[in-house]
């Protein structure tokens, strides 16, 4: 019943999302196609027009990414509210199932539609960035001033990390703390959509609801997601946990001084306390809304 549960979930989150999604594919097969015009030969003229049209499709595409994440929240948390709350919450709570499991089935596709919508947006700044950035180069390219440039700005980012005592980590250490980054931003993502879910769900009981389902909601999320951050900022105090991150291993340390010396010898570092302190917090979380909605729910 539960995999039932997440295949209509997607469904319907989807109907409401798909149609930007497309927007973007059809925008990013414009600027491939833009790629391979050679503006060149229409001179400075068609150089600046090609550079204009270029920026004008990158600019549609981060405004498209941004009106998808936009777009994602609302069906997400209105999907949530109304299927739960409004007159379809007479029926889903009648459906053979427990509250639990329908929380679960909500909260599990809202986050990987809200971590899809992220992810793509800042792949739509970063590949429009790149985008105009090889327009640029395509016209400088075995220009001796633009690689005279890139070795100076090397140098002054060499030295700005010798003076704080960092020695440039490898292309592997890089890759492996952005999977803790990735990591780390996808549980902050989760505890997000299950604390505004909290907020709705507690916006709709007795006797929170006097407030109002949309005033109250917003005042409970962010007491919610503060009481979330201070408790787990207390616990980061007390108790320091850090990731060491080297080219073939990732492991746990207590000791700040080895984070700092990780970084000077070329390899990474970084506090996790908080990120699992802020997940567990949210499993009870979850378990309070599950307890909110089997009993002081009041559905309109």
């Amino acid at each position: 019943m539960l995999g039932k549960l997440i295949k209509n979930q997607f469904k319907a989150n989807a109907s409401a999302v798909y149609n930007i999604y497309i927007a973007m594919g059809i925008i990013g097969i414009i600027m491939l196609i833009l790629l391979l015009v050679d503006w060149t030969k229409w001179g400075d003229m068609g150089v600046g027009i090609g550079l204009a049209v270029k920026c004008l499709a990158s600019f549609a595409l981060c405004l498209a990414a941004f009106i998808g994440v936009i777009s994602t929240l609302t069906a997400v948390f209105g999907e949530y509210s109304r299927t739960m709350f409004k007159n379809e919450g007479l029926l889903t709570m009648t459906l053979p199932v427990r509250s639990s499991s329908l929380l679960f089935s909500k909260w599990l596709v809202g986050s990987f539609w809200v971590v899809l919508s992220y992810v793509v947006f800042c792949l739509c700044g970063f590949g429009s960035t790149i985008y105009l950035i090889r327009h640029s180069m395509a016209l400088v390219e075995g220009d001796d001033m633009a690689f005279t440039m890139y070795e100076m700005l090397t140098a002054l980012v060499q030295e700005a990390g010798d003076a704080f005592g960092i020695v440039a980590p490898s292309v592997t250490v890089v890759l492996n703390l952005a999977s803790i980054a990735a990591f780390v931003g996808g549980v902050f993502v989760c505890v997000f959509v299950l604390t505004v879910m909290f907020g709705i769900t507690l916006a709709h009981c007795r006797p929170f609801s006097k407030l109002g389902p949309r005033l109250g909601a917003l005042l409970y999320f962010f007491g919610s997601a503060f009481a979330i951050c201070f408790i787990s900022g207390l616990i980061e105090k007390i108790i320091k946990v850090y990731i060491f991150v080297s080219e073939d291993a990732y492991t746990f340390v207590v000791d700040p001084a080895q984070v700092s010396l990780a970084w000077s010898n070329g390899y990474a570092g970084m506090p996790i306390t908080f990120v699992y302190c802020s997940a567990v917090l949210a499993v009870v979380l979850f378990l309070l809304t599950a307890v909110l909605i089997d009993r002081k729910v009041n559905v309109e």
